[in-house]
């Protein structure tokens, strides 16, 4: 059996890319830093994923893995050696070191490495940054879209949505993992910025329209009638931005239908606060609001959606919010003009911003 390296023994690591894994026939072993984990998964050596949706809940039986602390470096490196994919899901910032430390291993055989990250090429990215030239480890990008809500400290097992798509970048002419309904290999670039916007961007709106109308839970937002409402209005404008950058007939009804649906799910419990935290980064250039915004109003395209968020975003005060206070000290207090100006430094643009969302 082939075997997979997994850095990252957390929800997204357990209850998504291990069964991928498995799936396609890899024996899976984790890599973690957190030592009670580690030994839990060694003792039980198996756990359930439980699978929500609309129509349903079913149950999948993880078995046969085995975790290696990330200090037990021998033991590591050994294993490193002999695995035929390397993969991540620890956050975005921890990826270059990982990449770092296979890439200085003298690896023998052409291997894998996949960063299963919420990051614009993270796998490339870690490879071109590098100090070592490693031409056995062959970089796969990747765009990962599951929702898992949190879950209870004590246990292995993982609630997830029943929906997850994993989207390998076909340029690389690699297919490690088998085409399915979760798994497929297109357009990179598209891929990326379209589950950047219409997934995350819609997501992010509907938690700081929750936050402003009083809502605790995302779902309770697609529930409401004006809440359902805006949610239509924002997927339809994040759209348009999207058919706008990829220049594609694509008919996205099926896709943005699917997502809404998705954040229905009231078993999710997706917290608006979780949602709306960092915003900081969320609300800054090139990401998922600034950049469809950008594209819509050069094109003289509705974006009430937006004018809608930014004004929530500007007068509200949401100290529950991680980041949200030094946010609003940095940017928010100066104005509008100085989102437009200076945080999104779009000087050229600013008379056009002030006439459509207000100073």
């Amino acid at each position: 059996m082939k075997l997979a390296v997994h850095f990252g023994a957390g929800n997204i690591g357990r209850g998504f890319v291990a069964p991928i894994l498995q799936a396609n026939d890899y024996r899976v072993v984790f890599v973690d830093v957190n030592t009670d984990l580690v030994k839990q998964i060694n003792e039980e050596r198996r756990y359930t994923v439980t699978s929500l949706s609309i129509e349903g809940t079913t149950e999948e039986v993880v078995q046969d893995v085995e975790a290696i602390n990330l200090e037990d470096s021998e033991y590591l490196n050994e294993t490193l050696l002999n695995a035929d994919i390397i993969t991540t899901s620890v956050g975005p910032k921890f990826v270059q070191g990982i990449y770092e430390r296979i890439a200085s291993l003298e690896n023998q055989k052409e291997q894998i490495f996949i960063a299963f990250e919420n990051m614009y090429k993270a796998s490339s990215n870690a490879s071109s940054n590098s100090k070592s030239l490693n031409t056995k480890l062959k970089i796969i990008d990747a765009v990962v879209d599951k929702i898992v809500p949190p879950q209870p400290p004590t246990s292995l097992n993982v609630i997830v949505e029943t929906y997850g798509s994993i989207i390998l970048d076909v340029s690389t002419g690699l297919q490690p993992l088998k085409k399915s309904e979760i798994i497929s290999y297109k357009n990179y670039e598209n891929e990326f910025y379209k589950k950047l916007w219409l997934l995350n961007g819609l997501h992010l709106q509907l938690a700081y329209y929750g936050l402003a109308n009083g809502h605790t839970f995302i779902h309770e937002v697609i529930e409401s009638k004006d809440g359902r409402e805006f949610a239509k209005l924002s997927v339809n404008s994040l759209a348009e931005a999207y058919a706008l950058l990829s220049q594609s007939n694509e008919n996205l009804d099926e896709f943005t239908n699917t997502i809404v649906d998705r954040f229905a799910l009231p078993e999710i419990k997706d917290e608006v606060v979780r949602v709306a935290r960092n915003p900081e980064i969320k609300f800054s250039k090139d990401e998922r609001f600034e950049y469809p915004l950008r594209l819509l109003i050069s094109h003289d395209k509705n974006i009430d959606a937006f004018r809608k968020i930014l004004d929530i975003v500007t007068s509200g005060d949401y100290q529950q919010v991680e980041g949200f206070s030094n946010f609003k000290e940095d940017v928010l207090e100066k104005g509008k003009s100085n989102i437009y100006n200076d945080f999104w430094e779009l000087e050229n643009y600013s008379k056009s911003y002030i006439e459509r969302l207000g100073s």
